[in-house]
């Protein structure tokens, strides 16, 4: 297993509150993006980062119950960290390998996670997201969505409320495959098209480092502005 991780506070911002975590010795990949201004929002990321990877660590079986579990944890010690007066909270997304072949991928936000498999990037996660459900319910197109104003407010967040719901869902890895994990400071700088096009040309052949793919992606978003803090994670299980 080869795990990658790359964070840049961007062109704009002075203060990154994205956080990437791994253990590739447990076979998990954890990326956060905090809120809450100053400094919260960092805080947050990394409160939720550590969360889960202790949890994850300290557990030998895995199964959705287990990643569940690891999420709400987090979401206890983010939300026990902020006041009344200023709640903190983060996106996080998960990856953990559960079995040969298998793993399992959490998320809670709009932080995503993708596959490259054969050449194709798919996407794995669903945004939590105003609009996302403008987009479920018809209302704004997924080309409308791209430049929407309040394309940026999430729905859910670890750390906001005393309980959080996290979508977890498992996935079969084949040999080549590659997961992508990252903020939206990437995903709203560069397109899923030009995303899978990094890759293949840094994955394929005999290019195969994540971490030069992992750089031109971060190097991509800031070239396109890096308003936001942009992270990505590359994993390859096999």
């Amino acid at each position: 297993m080869e795990i990658v991780a790359r964070t840049s506070v961007g062109m704009v911002r002075t203060n990154n509150e994205d956080v990437v975590a791994y253990d590739t010795s447990a076979g998990v990949a954890v990326l956060a993006d905090g809120m809450g201004g100053l400094d919260a929002g960092e805080v947050a990321s990394r409160i939720a980062t550590a969360a889960l990877l202790r949890v994850l660590r300290e557990t030998e079986s895995r199964d959705e119950s287990i990643l569940i579990e690891a999420i709400r944890s987090a979401n206890t010690e983010v939300h026990a960290a902020g006041t009344d007066d200023h709640q903190i909270g983060t996106t996080v997304v998960v990856w953990t390998l559960t079995s040969l072949g298998q793993c399992f991928v959490g998320h809670v936000g709009d932080s995503r996670a993708y596959r490259l498999r054969s050449g194709s990037l798919k996407r794995m996660t669903t945004d939590h997201s105003l609009v996302q459900q403008l987009i479920d319910d018809r209302v704004m197109s997924e080309a409308e969505a791209l430049t929407a104003p309040n394309r940026n407010i999430i729905t859910r967040a670890v750390g906001l409320e005393d309980r959080v719901e996290a979508e977890v869902r498992s996935w079969v890895y084949l040999p080549g495959d590659v997961f992508l994990l990252c903020s939206d400071g990437l995903t709203d700088m560069v397109s899923d098209l030009v995303v899978e096009e990094i890759l293949n040309a840094h994955l394929s052949g005999d290019d195969t480092g994540l971490a030069t793919a992992a750089d031109r992606l971060i190097r991509k978003a800031n070239d396109a502005g890096g308003f936001d803090n942009v992270s990505v994670i590359l994993v390859r299980p096999a």
